[in-house]
């Protein structure tokens, strides 16, 4: 059996050397040793500078005496319906849209606006769950844990106890409700969708004190809100039910965002940046160009968009991939990268071409990874983040992107994209998109063909209703993995226009620490495992990280033809004092319709030591396995499947195993899991191993 050495304080140190350079390591280094004092004078300075705008403040905020304030504020009221992407002046003709076009979608988002007139909310896999004729905005209604709400948020405690989830109150305060109630008002002209969104807004604002309780202790979700906010408040603008009296509270509040966000920046010790930071900085636009009148909105405005444009550098690879290693944060980062352009391009700000030729190679990225069923694979962490949801709200599946392509199509004009999108076209009709609607009277050719995509480290093979993923994703972050798995070479399968092998997802962050490292560990992935060591070493006590130790070596890509063919190999397991090398090829024959994968296990030098070797296959809920002369058949509700093995050779001679079928679970999104059949086998001996199987189509 291979062993590996300890992983410690030496070791991590030159990782991090190795993958941001000396001098950030060194910077590093004096940040984390400044941090008590650093901490001690943030928190005097924010207790002795409460970030709460009194309406005296506001009015010195706007540059005008109290008594000229409620003039301004009427101002700023008529100012804001043509400050966002959509006009009043095109609500009639987004209505008829919906009602000749997306009347399904119409129906669900009344049907949705009801349930949170109700006070009925679904979130993060919670089902749906009545709060009372009062919203408890401090409360885990999944757990029933509440947070005090007069703490300072930066005394906010979370991960503290197994089963309470600090994203619930997060979530339900980022505020994308409050966006579904302002459109369902103006889709059907009733007030009391308007009257909803009007008292929740008021709710919260009593109930949340700035700088106080549970939903300020994240700037990520303070941004967010900001966002949803300014959205409901454009779209609202003309509704006689906002007066001059209650807009005035919401702006103090909003200028209070916009300085807590400025003190309270998400930035790593080591300078890493990520999905928060950027959050942190969308939500600074969206301040600084929905309030100009405020006098630090051109500071808000001018910093946002300078670091917006560096990040876009920085967080995104060459082709189009988000460095994080999940598919669920390019979602929420591209939304917030084309939310920024499009409400840029509205103020006639023009971005680089070069952050837009990267943000179009981000909407191409999404096209090239959904799968046939508009869905897609759920590689790394993912909690259903978004910076706002303008259709679906509460009947999508969250693992659809292609709203998305809705608003890239709006973007960058490529009506491609809009036939991509699905029924979630309706959401670029928010952001300026109704010279688009006729195009979904012409036929578009939809996305087809293989796809690589080398720095995100995708393979993917397609044809018709196939497709196959083999998973080269590195250690993103800048060798941190804040989102990664141990998922290298594992393969997804969607054949017949059906999943058959599929991710396991992500079920519970630090409310179920084991549950977490288990949906992100090696075994949980359709891999194979080396000695019971996971591909990266998991950091103890630390979440959204991983010790890089795997890299990818020899990425085989050949397409064109009746057979195409992906293969890669990693060398995670190349840390032990007997090395071993992982290779797998993925072989699609589209005359046969077979999909073959071959494992290669062998070990750099000569004289191999024995080593245990443990292979999964996820299989999607929906998916029954029965055992049968050498393979085993597969049962979906639309088709028949065989695969053929797994056979397994070492050193040439064919060798015995024994399959099994274990039950576990996959998350098919945040907070909510199916039961699934996983096959596994295993084997010890000596290398060079080689095991195969195939999957062919019965029908």
């Amino acid at each position: 059996m291979g062993s590996e050495a300890p992983l410690d304080f030496a070791a991590r140190l030159l990782s991090k050397v190795q993958h941001i350079g000396l001098l950030a390591t060194v910077r590093m280094g004096i940040r984390k040793a400044l941090r008590p004092f650093r901490s001690r004078r943030h928190r005097a300075h924010v207790l002795r500078q409460p970030y709460r705008i009194a309406r005296g403040e506001l009015a010195a905020a706007l540059g005008v005496t109290p008594e000229d304030l409620p003039a301004v504020v009427g101002r700023i009221r008529g100012s804001l319906a043509q400050r966002l992407p959509v006009s009043p002046e095109s609500v009639a003709a987004i209505r008829a849209l919906y009602e000749q076009q997306a009347p399904a979608e119409l129906e669900a988002t009344v049907e949705s606006a009801d349930r949170i007139c109700g006070h009925v909310f679904d979130l993060l896999g919670s089902g749906p769950v009545a709060l009372g004729t009062t919203i408890d905005w401090h409360r885990d209604f999944k757990s029933g844990y509440r947070w005090n709400p007069d703490q300072c948020f930066l005394d906010v405690a979370h991960g503290h106890e197994v089963g309470v989830d600090i994203k619930v109150p997060w979530e339900l305060s980022r505020g994308h409700h409050l966006v579904l109630l302002a459109q369902t008002a103006l889709l059907t002209g009733a007030p009391t969708y308007a009257r909803e969104c009007i008292a929740q807004l008021t709710g919260w604002i009593e109930a949340n004190p700035t700088g106080c309780g549970v939903n300020w202790a994240c700037p990520m979700d303070v941004a967010i809100r900001a966002v949803n906010w300014l959205w409901s408040l454009s779209l609202l603008a003309e509704s006689p039910l906002m007066t001059e009296v209650w807009l005035t509270e919401v702006l103090a509040s909003l200028v209070a965002h916009g300085r807590f966000l400025m003190d309270n920046l998400e930035v790593r010790d080591d300078g890493v940046t990520t999905n928060h930071y950027l959050a942190d900085l969308v939500g600074l636009l969206y301040l600084g160009l929905c309030l100009k009148e405020v006098h630090d909105a051109e500071g808000w405005k001018a910093f946002a968009l300078r670091e917006l444009v560096r990040e876009m550098d920085r967080q995104v690879l060459a082709d189009g991939a988000h460095y994080e290693s999940s598919l669920s944060y390019h979602r929420l980062v591209t939304e917030m990268f084309l939310s920024s352009a499009v409400l840029c391009r509205c103020h006639g700000l023009e971005l680089p071409p070069t952050f837009h030729d990267r943000l179009e190679k981000m909407c191409e990225f999404v096209q090239g990874y959904t799968k046939p069923n508009g869905l897609a694979p759920q590689i790394g962490d993912g909690d259903n983040g978004r910076l706002h949801i303008l259709t679906g709200y509460g009947h999508a599946d969250v693992r659809d992107h292609r709203h998305l392509l809705a608003l890239g199509a709006v973007l960058f004009d490529r009506p491609d994209w809009w036939s991509a999108s699905g029924p979630s076209w309706v959401e670029g009709l928010w952001f300026g998109g109704l010279r688009c609607a006729a195009w979904r009277r012409e036929p578009v050719s939809a996305q087809s063909g293989s796809r690589a995509f080398p720095e995100a480290g995708l393979y993917i093979l397609r044809g018709r209703a196939d497709y196959a993923l083999l998973n080269c994703n590195p250690l993103g972050s800048r060798g941190v993995g804040t989102h990664k798995h141990n998922d290298l070479l594992a393969v997804e399968m969607h054949l017949g226009g059906e999943d058959i092998l599929v991710d396991s997802g992500c079920f519970l962050y630090t409310s179920d620490p084991q549950s977490y490292n288990r949906f992100r560990s090696t075994l949980y992935h359709s891999t194979v495992r080396v000695d019971q060591a996971e591909q990266n070493r998991l950091i103890p006590g630390k979440f959204f990280c991983l010790h890089p130790d795997s890299r990818l070596h020899r990425i085989q890509w050949d397409i064109g033809g009746p057979v195409e063919q992906a293969a890669a190999d990693h060398d995670g397991y190349e840390r032990f004092s007997h090395p071993v090398r992982h290779r797998r090829e993925l072989r699609a024959d589209w005359l046969n319709g077979s999909w073959r994968v071959t494992d290669h296990l062998f070990s750099p030098m000569s004289g191999s030591r024995p080593h245990r070797l443990e292979w999964t296959l996820t299989f999607a809920p929906h998916c029954s396995l029965q055992p049968a002369e050498n393979g085993w058949s597969v049962v979906t509700p639309r088709q028949r499947l065989w695969l053929d093995g797994p056979r397994l050779s070492a050193n040439g001679t064919p060798v015995a195993i024994a399959p099994r079928l274990d039950e576990e679970s996959v998350a098919e999104q945040y907070g909510r899991a199916r039961r699934a059949h996983f096959l596994r086998w295993s084997w010890e001996g000596s290398l060079p191993v080689e095991g195969v199987f195939t999957i062919v189509s019965l029908e």
